[in-house]
């Protein structure tokens, strides 16, 4: 059964909960087909939708349908018949539960054994069949057991090698071991009978000996600038931000986009090291997390490390509001040079001109330390006064206050498509060990 669109999902469910503000007529909530696609997601791998949709299953008076988890692996036989029939598959389910195939067997069927022992005779069947379990294959979560998540570095290359994760643990195999394999240990021992497949992984990993730098060669080509911010008071200009970049055709990175469970902290700090560009929006008190942070437990703390360490192109954007700390000692060394850096000083009414300061950056045409004959920020303690002078001058934008906010939801944004061909700037010298994350 095909997915329905979320966007029409959420619609109907705004229309099922007006029409529940009113004593509920089962005939009007069945008419707009809320019902159908209630259920559907409240079978879903989502856990957020789907206990939402649950939810408003029982408040209609509707039977909730049965809900199966991402982890396959661990599906029971009934799991397995329940999936069998919502495939379209009904026939067939007596006899998986009769060769008792659990979820670990069904990732593990081959189309002989469907032919042979589950009585499917029919080519198209099988062919269909096969389809599925593929989809299902390359949605499945693997996390109880691949601890070294290859599942996560196979999608990284193409989603269809995914659907060799599970064979491939299971003879096991693990990411250290995939620069060792050869083309007649993929076939035989991974079961990647499809040559095309063979060759792009490959290709992967001909290009270095170690698979954390494979990953990174292949985020390279998926990320122009990441975005760093704190949570609390930078993401909705953090948002916006990514938004205008990708307008322009760059291809960002944001904390929100999807990250894998248990591995955030790798995963994050290869996003940055891939990125060409590394964007730190300061908002009041974002910094704060930061004071005597010697442990670099802060995330913009390591992010901004992270950078400095691998010579990113740092531009820093400035909310209008914010301040560096009067005493630049209570900012980590490692990432006290960022309080000597241009950036530019955003504001809300004038967010092309802003945006086309940050492109100038971005292409090299900006250098990020203070111009000639404007006073750089002292690195040792000062009085509050002077950090807030200090503190307009690396604005790039001076133009008046304002207090309109930006209303663009985080959630709402989608990763861009497009591709950023700009020249990397040149490198501070004095940059190479800093950094800091929220």
């Amino acid at each position: 059964m095909a997915k329905p669109c979320f966007k029409m999902v959420r619609y109907r469910l705004s229309r099922t909960k007006r029409l529940l503000a009113k004593p509920y007529d089962n005939e009007n909530i069945k008419e707009i087909g809320a019902i159908a696609a209630l259920k559907e997601v409240a079978s879903s791998p989502d856990e957020v939708a789907a206990k939402f949709a649950s939810e408003a299953l029982t408040v209609i008076g509707e039977e909730v349908p049965y809900k199966l988890t991402q982890q396959v692996p661990c599906w029971t036989i009934a799991d397995v018949q329940y999936w069998v029939k919502k495939i379209g598959f009904e026939s067939y389910a007596d006899a998986f539960a009769k060769h008792m195939v659990d979820g670990d067997l069904l990732l593990l069927l081959t189309e002989k054994e469907l032919e042979q022992d589950l009585q499917m005779t029919s080519a198209l069947h099988r062919k269909r069949f096969i389809r599925e379990l593929e989809s299902l294959k390359i949605a499945a979560d693997y996390g109880s057991v691949d601890e070294s998540q290859l599942d996560q570095f196979l999608m990284s290359l193409s989603p269809e090698l995914s659907v060799y994760t599970y064979q491939m643990l299971g003879m096991g195999l693990n990411r250290s071991l995939l620069p060792s394999l050869t083309d007649e240990m993929m076939k035989t021992v991974c079961g990647i009978t499809n040559p095309i497949h063979r060759l792009k992984l490959r290709q992967a990993l001909q290009d270095s000996k170690h698979i954390d730098d494979i990953e990174v060669a292949i985020l390279s080509k998926q990320i122009d600038v990441f975005i760093s911010y704190r949570r609390s008071t930078g993401n909705q200009l953090a948002s916006l931000i990514k938004v205008l970049l990708q307008l322009r055709g760059y291809k960002v990175f944001i904390d929100v986009d999807k990250l894998y469970a248990g591995k955030f902290d790798s995963s994050l700090l290869k996003n940055i090291q891939a990125a060409k560009h590394f964007i730190l929006v300061l908002t009041p008190n974002s910094l704060d997390r930061l004071f005597n942070d010697h442990n670099c437990e802060d995330w913009i703390h390591k992010e901004l490390r992270c950078a400095f360490e691998y010579h990113k192109n740092v531009i820093p954007i400035f909310d209008q509001h914010f301040e560096f700390p009067a005493v630049d000692t209570e900012i980590p060394a490692d990432i006290r040079p960022i309080t000597k850096y241009n950036g530019v000083r955003w504001v809300h009414d004038y967010q092309e001109a802003c945006m086309d300061k940050v492109e100038r950056f971005i292409k090299g045409e900006l250098n990020r330390t203070p111009s000639i004959g404007q006073q750089q920020p002292s690195v040792t303690s000062s009085s509050s006064s002077q950090r807030r002078t200090q503190s307009t001058r690396w604005a790039s934008t001076n133009v008046r206050s304002t207090t309109q906010k930006c209303t663009i939801s985080r959630q709402q944004l989608e990763p861009s498509t497009h591709h950023c061909t700009s020249p990397r700037p040149p490198l501070r010298s004095n940059a190479a060990n800093s950094v800091t994350r929220p």
